[in-house]
């Protein structure tokens, strides 16, 4: 079969893994299924964001041939590396030659400056957000999932996601079995959908209040998932008043006592429902959903997928993987 062609777009400070995690898993489907090329402005040798790593690169003229998959990978300077009016000139001119375009985490500032994201769905490094929304208002920027797809036009969060994003990739050229051949080659437990969160509700809750009033009564919501936690029930045991313990949850969690509430059980029901076979009525009542209907509801509004996709898609897999 003709190699899948891979066009992989870098500049001065790119992450050096956004680069390596997805190629390793381009190469873990064998020598001949991916044929990937890294390419500069100017060519030649690009230095990384890890001091004296470098990458050889083709330049961006001498790239003629049509392109299956473009690349652009992130890093802490591709805001940066967006002003260059050169660069997003070759951005887009290497776009209007690719069947697909994927973004690796920051990689997405360049594909918005270029106009390729105008209108659409993305997905980038959750400490990268705020600056996206600034910068593009056009862009539909999604903070949780790991990945999204829009069209032709993929992008991803920060660092492991790259990976995710490729083995999406590579799903949609060679079939699941492939994908999951692959992720067992990177010593991947799971082949994490796209709709996942980036970052764990609770960790996330507990770093941005990791000395304030609400730290030991995260704890315990989290040990306590099946409990009565109505909001005013939380408020009495931090000993506040109903107004004011919902004014400090957002404040420092970004979210309302019950959208938090829910955000923990959907998070710990999902892990369950990957991880083990327990039926969803025990998961339900376990994480304090009261019944199945309930938790089906809330995983839709939280994650767009209810737990039977969740439950066939990772049992499916994991069956594959393991045969």
């Amino acid at each position: 079969m003709t190699p899948h062609r891979v066009c992989v777009i870098i500049y001065q400070g790119f992450a050096s893994y956004d680069v390596a995690g997805p190629v390793q898993a381009f190469r873990a489907t064998g020598v001949h299924r991916y044929s990937v090329v890294l390419t500069s402005v100017a060519g030649g040798l690009v230095e990384s964001d890890c001091p004296g790593v470098t990458f050889s690169s083709l330049s961006m003229s001498s790239v003629v041939d049509p392109i299956d998959t473009l690349l652009i990978v992130g890093g802490n300077e591709a805001p940066q590396a967006s002003n260059d009016p050169l660069l997003i000139e070759w951005v887009e001119r290497l776009a209007n030659r690719s069947s697909r375009v994927a973004c690796v985490c920051t990689g997405a500032f360049l594909a918005a400056q270029a106009g390729l994201l105008s209108g659409r769905r993305a997905a980038t490094h959750w400490r990268y957000c705020d600056e996206m929304e600034r910068r593009f208002s056009d862009v539909r920027v999604e903070r949780d999932p790991i990945w999204i797809r829009d069209g032709g036009i993929w992008t991803s969060a920060g660092i492991s996601a790259g990976v995710d994003l490729a083995l999406a990739l590579i799903e949609e050229d060679l079939g699941v079995e492939t994908a999951l051949e692959a992720a067992r080659e990177l010593v991947v437990f799971f082949k994490r959908p796209g709709g996942q969160s980036q970052f764990s509700t609770l960790l996330s809750s507990q770093i941005a209040d990791a000395r304030g009033p609400l730290r030991g009564l995260l704890d315990w919501i989290a040990d306590n998932l099946a409990a009565d936690l109505r909001t005013e029930l939380l408020a009495g045991r931090a000993g506040m008043s109903l107004r004011t313990f919902a004014r400090i949850c957002i404040e420092h969690t970004g979210k309302a006592p019950a959208k938090l509430v829910e955000s923990l059980r959907v998070e710990a029901a999902r892990e369950s429902i990957e991880r083990t076979e327990a039926p969803f009525t025990t998961i339900a009542a376990r994480y304090g959903f009261g019944d199945e209907q309930r938790m089906r509801r809330a995983f839709v509004r939280q994650l767009r997928v209810t737990p039977t996709d969740i439950r066939m898609r990772f049992s499916q897999r994991m069956e594959r993987a393991s045969s």
